[in-house]
């Protein structure tokens, strides 16, 4: 309570979904940074409830996939955190006959399979974030509460990395599209010398689609087709 304060102000100025009465949010968690004199919005508060499990952190419409790490260098050396966004590429190392001689030759696949995929855990680190899962809407009126001179609760609204390494360990979970996380899975699923997986970071804010082709071959790296 010794955080909040209550001010009129202009009823012009009042934003949409404001909380009007410090005991509307006393005793919940902010999702976001509220800073001094900020009118405090429903929307950016939450019953927290103890939401610490990995099921709290999946967003809408997504599924948590868990994959198995052989070699940090296949999660870009352990350096991504939970909270990092990344792309998925999946590698296939088949064979294939040629139909004039008759000889297997190696057929090399490479193709981004999720686009701007969010780390949701690496081993058993979660994303640091508090999901705001109260859906109550208020009407605007003339007072607003706002944040008071004690300063803001200590939350944080995006996902935010300690600065700690993941060389060592041994899964990465992912935020998936139920028909990506297929995809990711059946790579996974497959032996190590036949189909692996790599992440690659995305810079943060960048959530850009990669434009043009996704899929290349050997002879699309070395330039050996016809022409």
């Amino acid at each position: 309570a010794d955080m909040l304060t209550t001010r009129a102000i202009p009823a012009s100025a009042v934003l949409p979904n404001h909380a009007t009465k410090p005991e509307d949010v006393v005793g919940k968690v902010a999702t976001g940074p509220i800073y001094t004199g900020e009118q405090v919005l429903n929307a950016k508060v939450t019953s927290f409830n103890e939401q610490n499990s990995l099921a709290f952190r999946v967003p809408d419409g997504m599924r948590a996939l868990s994959l198995q790490v052989p070699h940090e260098a296949w999660i870009a050396a352990g350096l991504p955190q939970p909270g990092d966004r990344v792309d998925v590429i999946g590698i296939t190392t088949l064979s294939k006959t040629d139909p004039l001689t008759g000889q297997e030759k190696p057929d090399v696949l490479s193709g981004v399979i999720a686009q701007d995929v969010e780390v949701l855990a690496v081993s058993q680190s979660i994303v640091k974030v508090v999901p705001n899962l109260d859906q109550r809407a208020t009407k605007a009126s003339g007072g607003a509460l706002d944040g008071g001179s004690s300063g803001a609760t200590n939350t944080t609204g995006s996902p935010l990395g300690d600065g700690a390494t993941y060389e060592k360990s041994i899964s990465v979970t992912l935020a998936l599209t139920p028909e990506a996380a297929a995809k990711v899975a059946l790579i996974d699923a497959l032996k190590d010398d036949v189909a692996q997986y790599r992440l690659i970071v995305r810079q943060k804010g960048d959530g850009t689609p990669i434009a043009g082709r996704v899929t290349w071959s050997l002879e699309d790296v070395f330039d050996t087709k016809k022409r």
